[in-house]
């Protein structure tokens, strides 16, 4: 009768290592790309002694898993917070300008093409994400008396997302051209729209 293998001890959820050892990849993503994300590179940039990653997490896959889910249960806030601005619709528009926040698209996409666990993992957010999106989009036009057949809530909200996509990526190459005029044309559609009807 062969003997189990001993489970190996990880560290609480709630340490303080643990938190900075997450943050510290989120900086690395952001600032350096995927091929930065290294036990050595995380445990230096957290101030930290590299086993500690694998105290912490057993593989550093299970440590950007993490890092997807932090920066999506930041979003979500973000995005519940802008659900109670005077105007949602433009605080939801100011949430996706705000392409500095969180995980790099571009870096994200990469990690994504390569691990199974982490696609699937970002996979499922977006689509939680944008699915959220839509059904607050669609009440808010409601809210409003425009019709949804010429106003499209999912239109919308795919629209808004691949522009503030595409203006993260091109900013990485300090391609900017056109992104001031679209900006501006969002925020114009957004400013004539009729005000909400009072319940």
């Amino acid at each position: 009768m062969s003997k189990s293998k001993p489970q190996r001890r990880i560290g609480k959820e709630s340490a303080e290592n643990r938190t900075a050892l997450i943050d510290a990849t989120e900086r690395l993503l952001r600032d350096e790309g995927y091929i930065a994300i290294t036990a050595r590179n995380v445990a230096e940039a957290a101030g930290l002694k590299t086993p500690l990653v694998y105290y912490y997490f057993e593989t550093m896959d299970d440590l950007i898993l993490e890092v997807i889910r932090k920066s999506s249960a930041r979003r979500l806030k973000l995005f519940v917070e802008a659900l109670g601005a005077e105007d949602p619709l433009k605080a939801l528009w100011e949430l996706h300008r705000d392409h500095t926040a969180g995980i790099s698209a571009t870096e994200l996409i990469a990690l994504a093409n390569h691990r199974e666990s982490i696609r699937a993992e970002a996979v499922a957010s977006a689509r939680n994400f944008r699915t959220l999106q839509i059904e607050a989009v669609e009440q808010q036009l409601k809210s409003r008396g425009l019709d949804a057949e010429t106003y499209p809530a999912a239109g919308i909200v795919t629209i808004v997302a691949a522009l503030a996509r595409a203006m993260a990526q091109d900013a990485v190459l300090d391609v900017n051209e056109g992104y001031d005029e679209a900006m501006r044309l969002v925020e114009s559609a957004i400013a004539s729209l009729p005000p909400a009807i009072p319940d």
